[in-house]
């Protein structure tokens, strides 16, 4: 019999490193959207600007709550 996959409770926590991957990806999506808006000679900004912007935000909280884990990893010593 295969082996199960690993249920998300046996995976635990993220670790820093997924939070700055995933920091990485909202904000490579974001300017994505906003290079794709100039492309198309900027018809669409009233919902590219929006849609960016709450990447960028999302992308930038991501990397402030992989910052935080990142210290308190080196402090516990991971």
């Amino acid at each position: 019999m295969p082996p199960t996959p690993p249920t998300p409770s046996d995976q635990g926590r993220w670790t820093s490193a997924h939070y700055s991957l995933l920091a990485f990806g909202l904000n490579a999506a974001a300017l994505i959207v906003l290079f794709a808006n100039l492309l198309t000679g900027n018809t669409w900004w009233q919902l590219a600007v929006p849609i960016a912007l709450g990447g960028l935000a999302l992308g930038g909280l991501s990397a402030l709550h992989s910052r935080r884990l990142r210290s308190r990893e080196r402090r516990n010593g991971r």
